[in-house]
């Protein structure tokens, strides 16, 4: 009977001991799950397309009213939610954090303030598109302007490669002319000692020739004298020839 007994109560243990694990854990799950609901990660949402919606202290209509200007297309952080998921924890741009209604939040913008946002970049991107244009305008005039002057430029460097060239060819007519001065000068002294050597032997034959006739004109002197003496002479001998016979 007694170890029927003990026998039953721990059978009972077992029971209770896995009942409780049991609930145990139901209960942590649900903990958790808890949690998870009321702690939805931040993210940024907007309010929806109304005009004005208030930011209260609570999440309920009965608290205080912390702002009442929260326009549509304002960007809040979204906290969290609350546990009948009527009512959402934001964060202002201001920081100032508040409860509003789920139903005036939406993932993204509003298509009207999109449609602003977008109409408000097109002017701006039109106005930087006219401002391009403008000074694509000024730079195809200064393009234009550029090309002149290096048009400009290139019929100078032209004319520079012209003119380098008409110097380049008197220079070289310049030397040739010098080239040809210092033979024509080197021919001159030649000739000029060929002159002079000429003059030399010249005035040696003329001073030859003198001495010849000179020569010549002693020896005729001095045959009519030999012929002067010799034929009186011979006139004599022969005329005492003749009275002789």
């Amino acid at each position: 009977m007694k170890a029927t007994l003990n026998s039953a109560v721990i059978s009972l243990t077992k029971q209770l001991n896995t009942r409780t694990l049991r609930c145990l854990l139901i209960c942590s799950a649900l903990i958790a799950s808890l949690a998870t609901s009321s702690q939805v990660a931040a993210k940024t949402v907007y309010i929806s397309d109304i005009l004005y919606v208030p930011l209260r202290s609570g999440a309920g209509n009965q608290y205080r009213i912390i702002n009442s200007s929260m326009k549509s297309g304002t960007a809040l952080t979204h906290l969290e939610d609350s546990e009948d998921g009527e009512w959402a924890f934001v964060r202002t741009g201001n920081s100032i954090e508040g409860w509003i209604r789920s139903q005036y939040l939406v993932d993204e913008e509003p298509a009207r303030d999109r449609l602003a946002k977008v109409q408000t970049e097109l002017a701006k991107l039109k106005k930087q598109n006219a401002s391009l244009a403008e000074e694509a305008k000024q730079l195809s005039q200064e393009n234009a302007s550029l090309k002149s002057s290096a048009s400009a430029a290139m019929q100078e460097q032209s004319s520079a490669q012209s003119e380098l060239e008409r110097i380049k060819t008197l220079s070289e007519d310049a030397i040739n002319l010098e080239k040809r001065y210092q033979d024509l000068l080197e021919k001159h002294q030649l000739l000029k000692t060929e002159r002079d050597s000429l003059e030399a032997e010249n005035e040696q034959l003329i001073n030859s020739q003198e001495l010849n006739f000179m020569f010549y004109g002693a020896g005729l002197l001095i045959l009519g004298m030999l012929l002067a003496v010799i034929l009186p002479m011979i006139k004599r001998k022969k005329g005492y020839s003749d009275w002789a016979h």
